[in-house]
């Protein structure tokens, strides 16, 4: 039985930065503190044409063009803070020349996505990268979600999946695209976000 448990969302929300090809961990941010008088944290703010990290890291939206940009009805957000650690970190850069991060929900809701796409540099598109990359993405989707339960590989929308459920719920979607994009999805909650938008991939 996969059941929600209290305060994973909010531990997810800054830990799916997930892994490089060497299974590298950056430190997740803090969320940027409220200002006097605010009762709500600003956040960081996307980048509509992209923007270039320090060490090359290129966040690119044109990459959201892979995928559905509206799921479940909801346009997806882009997660800046995540892209922020990500081009702090010289490590994605030597992994990816383009990288985006959206997501859908916030941690007071009861169904929650975050999807990551990213293009791996031309030296790195081996068979090795993407699996290393998938276990890394599975450990760190399912390390505040109770570890991972079970794996599987399945077609959805004849793209060759692999999932990983984690024991307290989580739900992790792995994918490579016909131009060699690699999407990585989380998915908490009864309208598994995740599933619609792999089923919305053309």
């Amino acid at each position: 039985m996969r059941v929600r448990i209290g305060g994973l969302v909010a531990a997810l929300l800054l830990a799916a930065a997930a892994a490089t090809a060497c299974t590298y961990y950056p430190e997740p941010p803090s969320p940027t503190p409220a200002p006097p008088g605010t009762a709500v944290p600003i956040m960081p703010t996307g980048w509509p044409n992209g923007t270039t990290g320090t060490f090359g890291l290129r966040i690119d939206p044109g990459l959201l063009t892979n995928i559905p940009s509206v799921v479940g009805g909801n346009q997806l957000v882009e997660a800046a803070d995540i892209e922020i650690a990500a081009m702090s970190d010289a490590s994605y850069a030597k992994a990816f020349s383009s990288y985006y991060v959206a997501g859908l929900g916030s941690t007071a809701d009861l169904n929650w996505l975050q999807v990551t796409l990213g293009a791996p540099r031309a030296d790195a598109q081996s068979e090795d990268f993407y699996t290393t990359w998938r276990d890394g993405w599975f450990q760190t989707a399912c390390s505040q979600a109770g570890g991972i339960d079970t794996t599987a590989q399945q077609e959805i929308n004849l793209w060759q999946v692999d999932v990983a459920y984690c024991i307290g719920g989580v739900d992790a979607y792995t994918l490579t695209l016909d131009d060699g994009v690699i999407v990585s999805i989380m998915d908490l909650g009864p309208r598994r976000l995740g599933l619609q938008l792999i089923q919305g991939i053309n």
